[in-house]
């Protein structure tokens, strides 16, 4: 890695942590369209970097909400198993997957949360109603799915639902959503590795920026009301989701352009 590339790789990495401890989603949904974009780096590659990068981002950012929400530690656990054999499917799946509709899938999803959080800011309901333990399994199975398909945590698809759909209160589902994102983390990264696909040589730099960024975010979160950060946040992802969609990620010098 270059002398100008360190700094680059720390900012990165800062900002995504810092957005996905701010909004419990590790950081993977900003940081894959930087890297193709920014970087230049594949698709593929993007998202084997970035559940690298989530494991690390999620434990520092889940710090300050174990410090001030009452998580549900059980629910997290049943998530996290049936996200953990779901990751290594999505994975699998996305080594077969063409990397220019990986990326439109991504932009879909970008789409999909920000239309949420436009329309429905996170707030807690009125009164909670748990899912079974079935239930919660398989929805943890299908976030992992999608978190290994998109090298993303998962927590955008997770939080939503925990929030509109249980009634969980919003800044104890992110918490929630950050526990959850570590094993999903180290079995997407398994998972890219076995197919080939590892982190590229910045990742140290990445994950440096990514902690302070991911414990700055979550500090910020406790003290910031969840509407306002939703909105922000959701035109910000508009603009990603566009650029993802229709755009071209820009190769890296001396590198072949990623394949139509």
């Amino acid at each position: 890695m270059t002398r100008h590339a360190l700094p680059l790789m720390i900012g990165l990495g800062l900002v995504s942590g810092a957005l996905g401890g701010m909004m419990g989603v590790g950081g993977g949904i900003l940081l894959v369209p930087l890297l193709t974009h920014v970087v230049g780096e594949s698709q593929h590659e993007a998202q084997a970097t970035s559940l690298a990068f989530i494991i690390v981002a999620a434990l520092v950012a889940v710090v300050p909400y174990l410090t001030h929400e009452r998580l549900d530690l059980a629910l997290a656990l049943i998530l996290a198993a049936g996200a953990v054999p779901g990751v290594a499917l999505g994975a699998r799946a996305a080594r077969r997957t063409p990397g220019t509709w990986l990326r439109r899938a991504f932009g879909v999803a970008i789409l999909a949360t920000a239309a949420r959080l436009l329309m429905a800011p996170p707030a807690a309901t009125a009164t909670a109603a748990a899912w079974p333990w079935g239930a919660n399994a398989a929805l943890g199975f299908g976030v992992g799915f999608l978190a290994g398909l998109l090298g993303i945590g998962g927590g955008t698809i997770l939080v939503p639902l925990l929030v509109l759909g249980q009634g969980v209160a919003q800044h104890a589902a992110q918490g929630i959503a950050l526990l959850m994102i570590v094993p999903v983390g180290v079995a997407g990264v398994v998972s890219y590795a076995r197919g080939g696909l590892a982190a590229r040589p910045g990742l140290p730099a990445l994950l440096a920026g990514g902690a302070a960024g991911a414990l700055l975010g979550a500090s910020l979160a406790q003290v910031t009301r969840g509407p306002t950060l939703s909105r922000l946040f959701a035109i910000f992802l508009v603009a990603v989701a566009a650029r993802m969609i229709f755009g071209r990620p820009r190769s890296r010098a001396g590198a072949a352009p990623a394949a139509p």
